[in-house]
């Protein structure tokens, strides 16, 4: 029976130094035209997987790395499962607001394309934070119109039978073999 789970990939981003260049080589490796995203900085996306998005933009620290951006359903109480089991916020929380000039035009687009009402120029609140191992993951609550885009929220879809099968028989393989 297929199983949803409780969070979703949403998107990866990635900082580079020199984002034509990055650009270029996404595009080669991907195969699809990444074009200029909503933001005020020079920052390109495309969809690399169904729900999910890839982004490129500029890189703001020595330290930025890639992160994945996990889509959950209520983001303080991320930040409090992550902070509960010792690991620590690094940037936000902050909104990831559409910039004023482009909002009328994806405003405009979502109502065509999904038939919904945008009613604010925020499409999520976000915030990265250091797992208690040490790995950086990054939580968005997507804005209502986001959701579909990233088949997040009431747009989440379930894992098949089959992943879930898959699963179960890689534990069993993993077990036979005595490790746990």
């Amino acid at each position: 029976m297929p199983m949803t789970l409780k969070a979703s990939v949403a998107f990866f981003s990635f900082p580079s130094d020199n984002v034509p260049v990055t650009r270029q080589f996404f595009q080669n490796l991907f195969g699809i035209d990444f074009e200029p995203a909503l933001s005020d900085e020079q920052a390109y996306h495309a969809p690399v997987a169904e729900g999910i998005d890839l982004n490129i933009g500029q890189r703001h620290a020595p330290q930025e790395t890639p992160t994945a951006f996990i889509a959950v359903d209520d983001l303080n109480a991320a930040i409090s499962l992550a902070t509960g089991a010792g690991g620590k916020v690094v940037w936000g929380p902050a909104s990831l607001a559409i910039p004023i000039n482009d909002y009328s035009a994806y405003k405009n687009a979502v109502m065509e394309l999904d038939n919904v009402t945008v009613t604010d120029n925020n499409l999520a609140q976000a915030a990265i934070v250091l797992e208690a191992g040490g790995s950086q993951v990054g939580l968005v609550q997507l804005a209502d119109h986001a959701e579909k885009h990233f088949n997040a929220g009431k747009f989440r879809q379930p894992l098949s039978d089959y992943r879930l099968r898959q699963q179960q028989l890689t534990a069993n393989v993993v077990q036979a073999t005595g490790r746990s």
